[in-house]
């Protein structure tokens, strides 16, 4: 069935038919676009387990692992817990649950470990589980006071339940910036341990580094696995990794690129090098582990703000078909996906209109398209397809855009002329959400390396209110995004990521939230224009002159 598919859909693998292409002769051109994949994806995410049950308010989970008692059959979870909300430095204990199988139904069992300071842990971080040879190996990081020497320590147990720190082994390494979320695999005659780290303990790019080992405690130099061209510090698109084998293929699978629910999935014949160019999935789960049991293959999830545990089937062949429209001009060429996402994937721009396009924005972090923050900050819940696309002469409407399992959808519209285009998105709320709202946001993903605003240049994190433009730049280029100005319900704060390159336009921002009742909310109108200078900011000014 798969084959007869992709026969079928093959001629269209590419570039379909033009529907009414040609707006004004030699001006717009928009054509649709069917693209045909085998990815790696997820089914439908169920919950599984509420580690909030005889608790008097509500628990989170966050990294965990997942392993079966050799003996027994009994599936046993570990996890980082702690209650809501979010307080990363003081989750100080594993939590533990038993079931059947790993579609529960689960059991609340005592934690299993608990942070100990006099071993030099402040708080303890993403367990990992394995056996080997009788003995069950607990891998863990123990959080310090420095950020650039965590401490990856071992427990281990013959029951699965009782759990004694190797005192001896520990530490059995340290490493940073926050040197943390271990999993280890097989590889020929050794183990490999993989992590989250950066290519310096300071900071710099972040990396899944890796270590060997022939006995599950002397672990070698540390070694790098796959590097991400995004720089930092806290988190990063590599946390979380996890490293699989089906056949002569290896599947590294890492949070959390594109948003808070965003694991991205790798595929390499050598386990030991990934590179970026080797996507061949992304899975909406935080803190994604791989499950096997018997022949059935399944990817969890946790999180803040999710109470519990979710797991959905996996599928490392699932045909996927990725619909869009490419917009071009001869200063522009647009990209714009409209399923299984609702996200412009792609700018290239040529300010001079010989079509020489350079690129302008990308998708290095959460792409550019709207998102929700629900229950925390970060994209929690990323834009889905969109339920009808209207296209006109020179527009487009992506209409009933979704937003996970949030009540809420928008609608994106835009509208493009010779040498600039607007956008404008308007949210509909159609019931109560899951958890306070901390953002509402249009992120702009940029490829160029500076950001600024009337406020300056070199601009990274938040920012008081909507100001009249934004703009990406580098040699030679400066792309601006300006601001009608009330044009967006409310007018909170914007936010920079220099290592994606990315600003986030948020009408809603508030830490702890705030409750959105249900009606239709105005999002925000943009132009989006380019200039051959750096730092154009007469450009820039003119720009927004002309919105406003």
């Amino acid at each position: 069935m798969i084959r007869k598919l992709l026969a079928a859909l093959a001629g269209l693998a590419v570039l379909a038919t033009p529907l009414q292409a040609v707006a004004s002769p030699g001006q717009v051109r928009i054509t649709p676009y069917v693209q045909v994949d085998k990815v790696v994806a997820a089914g439908t995410f169920a919950k599984v387990y509420d580690p909030g049950v005889g608790e008097t308010e509500p628990w989170y989970y966050n990294d965990h692992t997942l392993v079966q008692d050799r003996a027994t059959g009994t599936w046993h979870v570990y996890a980082i817990t702690h209650a809501e909300p979010a307080n990363p430095l003081d989750e100080k204990s594993f939590g533990h649950a038993t079931a059947p199988t790993p579609n529960g139904p689960w059991t609340k069992q005592p934690p299993a470990l608990i942070a100990d300071p006099a071993a030099g842990e402040s708080h303890i971080w993403a367990p990992y589980v394995l056996y080997d040879a009788g003995t069950y190996y607990m891998y863990y990081a123990g959080g310090t006071s420095d950020h650039t020497a965590y401490r990856m320590h071992l427990a281990t147990s013959t029951d699965l339940v009782h759990w004694t720190r190797d005192a001896a082994a520990n530490p059995l390494f340290t490493d940073g910036f926050d040197g943390r979320d271990p999993t280890v695999q097989k590889v020929g005659d050794q183990w490999v341990m993989y992590y989250t780290a950066n290519s310096t303990p300071a900071g710099g790019n972040h990396i899944v580094a890796y270590r060997t080992s022939t006995d599950l405690r002397h672990w070698s130099d540390r070694r790098t696995a796959f590097q991400h061209p995004a720089t930092g510090t806290f988190g990063g698109p590599t946390e979380s990794p996890f490293v699989v084998q089906r056949g002569t293929d290896w599947y590294l699978f890492v949070c959390c690129d594109g948003g808070y629910e965003s694991t991205r999935v790798y595929k390499s014949k050598d386990p030991l090098n990934f590179t970026i160019d080797q996507l061949v999935g992304t899975i909406p789960a935080h803190a994604a582990e791989v499950v096997q049991d018997g022949q059935d293959w399944y990817v969890t999830g946790a999180g803040w703000g999710k109470g519990g545990l979710f797991i959905a089937p996996l599928d490392f062949a699932k045909v996927q078909v990725t619909k869009g429209r490419v917009v071009s001009t001869a200063h522009y060429r647009a990209t714009i996906e409209t399923s299984p996402r609702a996200v412009l994937t792609g700018l290239e721009i040529d300010p001079a209109g010989g079509r020489a396009y350079r690129p302008a924005l990308d998708s290095t972090g959460r792409s550019t398209a709207p998102y929700l923050a629900v229950g925390n900050f970060g994209a929690t819940d990323l834009s889905g397809p969109a339920a009808r696309v209207d296209a006109g002469r020179s527009s487009l409407t992506l209409r009933g855009i979704s937003f996970g399992d949030e009540p809420v959808t928008a609608d994106w519209s835009f509208d493009f002329g010779p040498t600039t285009f607007d956008t404008r998105l308007d949210w509909t709320v159609h019931g109560a959400t899951n958890a306070p709202v901390w953002e509402v946001a249009l992120n702009v993903d940029s490829a160029l390396a500076d950001q600024g605003d009337p406020g300056g240049f070199g601009r990274n994190g938040d920012v008081a209110g909507l100001p009249r433009w934004s703009m990406a730049t580098g040699q030679g280029l400066s792309v601006v995004t300006a601001y009608r100005e009330g044009s967006a319900w409310s007018a909170d704060n914007h936010w920079y990521d220099p290592s994606t390159g990315a600003v986030a336009w948020q009408p809603l921002w508030q830490p702890g939230g705030r409750p959105l009742p249900p009606g239709s909310y105005d999002g925000g109108s943009w132009r989006l224009g380019f200039s051959g200078t750096e730092r154009d900011v007469t450009f820039a000014e003119s720009l927004a002159a002309g919105l406003n």
